[in-house]
C-alpha cells in the first residue's frame, strides 16, 4: 500500500514509472520502488495499446506515454519554481489553493497535485480547467506542466545529482470538482488563449510573411517535437531536428521552448546537443 499512489490512482490503474525525465514505459501501479523510480506520469496510461503511433518505433501494442493514451484525465500539476520555495508555500497558502498532494522536489520546488474526484471526460475538459488554473496562478506557474501526460517527482527516490530526498510534504484527499470550479470563480479565473500549437504558428507565420513560411519541418521533425524519441534514439533525434529547424529560420530560443515540452526537461546533454546543431547551421549559411 502507497497512500500517495492510493489516493492520486484507483485500483488497477497503470501509469509511466521513469527513472529519468524522458522516460515512457508503462506499468502498473503497483510496481512503483522508490529506489528505481523517480519520476511518474500524473495521470493514468493505457497499459496495453498505444493509440497514436506516429513515430516508426512506435506500436500500436506496445504502450508507452504520451497524452493520446491517457485514460483518466484526473489529476493537474502545479509547479512553481520560478520564485523561492517559501514563496511557492506562502503563495499557496495565501489563495487557498485546493490541493490533493505537495511533494518537495529535492530542488526548486514543490509539485502540487489537484485530483478531482470526478476524471474529467475528455482532453478538452481537461485543458479548459487547466487554463482556468494556470490563469489564477498567472506567470509563477510552470506551464510546461499543462499536459495529462506529464512526468512528477515520486516521493521516497533520491536524488542522486543532489542527494537530497524527494519527500511527500502533505497528502490531503481529492478535490471535488464543483469546489475546484467554485474557487477558481471566486479568485476571478478567465479563459486563457489556447496554446498555439506548430500548426497555428505555422498559420500565423505564413500570414505574416515571415522567414519561417518558407518551408515546413520534416515530419520526422514534427514527430519529435510532438512526442520524443525513444531513448536509445533521443539525441541523434534531437539533433537532427534542431538542425532541420535552423535551417528553417526558427531562432535558438524557439527551438529550446519548443524541445523542453516534450519532456519538460532538458539537460546539459540536450542543450550542448542544441548548440552544435546551431553551430552547424549558422556555419553553413555564413
Amino acid at each position: 500500500m502507497n497512500p500517495f499512489f492510493d489516493l492520486l490512482f484507483d485500483a488497477g490503474e497503470s501509469t509511466c514509472l521513469a527513472d529519468n525525465p524522458k522516460g515512457t514505459r508503462i506499468l502498473p501501479i503497483s510496481f512503483f520502488d522508490p529506489r528505481r523510480h523517480g519520476f511518474f506520469s500524473i495521470n493514468p496510461i493505457d497499459q496495453k495499446r498505444d493509440n497514436d503511433p506516429i513515430a516508426a518505433y512506435h506500436h500500436a501494442l506496445k504502450p508507452r506515454r504520451a497524452d493520446a493514451n491517457v485514460t483518466h484525465f484526473r489529476n493537474l500539476l502545479v509547479e512553481m519554481d520560478k520564485v523561492s520555495l517559501t514563496e511557492q508555500l506562502e503563495y499557496v497558502d495565501a489563495i487557498q489553493m485546493p490541493f490533493s498532494s505537495c511533494v518537495y522536489s529535492g530542488g526548486k520546488s514543490y509539485h502540487f497535485i489537484i485530483s478531482l474526484e470526478n476524471a474529467l471526460p475528455n482532453r478538452a475538459a481537461y485543458d479548459d480547467l487547466v487554463r482556468k488554473l494556470y490563469s489564477v496562478l498567472g506567470e509563477r506557474i510552470d506551464s510546461s506542466c499543462k499536459n495529462p501526460s506529464r512526468l512528477s517527482r515520486a516521493p521516497g527516490h533520491l536524488r542522486s545529482e543532489k542527494m537530497k530526498f524527494q519527500s511527500l510534504r502533505e497528502l490531503r484527499s481529492r478535490v471535488n470538482n464543483s469546489d475546484l470550479e467554485g474557487w477558481l470563480k471566486a479568485q476571478g479565473a478567465e479563459e486563457s488563449p489556447k496554446v498555439a500549437t506548430y500548426e497555428s504558428r505555422t498559420l500565423m507565420r505564413e500570414s505574416e510573411g515571415d522567414m519561417f513560411a518558407s518551408t515546413e519541418l520534416y515530419r520526422s521533425s514534427k514527430n519529435f517535437l510532438a512526442l520524443g524519441a525513444a531513448d536509445g534514439e533521443w539525441n541523434q533525434s534531437l539533433f537532427k531536428a534542431a538542425c532541420d529547424s535552423f535551417s528553417k529560420g526558427w531562432s535558438h530560443d524557439d527551438f529550446v521552448d519548443e524541445a523542453i515540452k516534450i519532456t519538460g526537461h532538458l539537460d546539459s546533454k540536450d542543450q550542448a546537443t542544441i548548440r552544435s546543431a546551431w553551430l552547424r547551421i549558422n556555419r553553413k549559411t555564413s
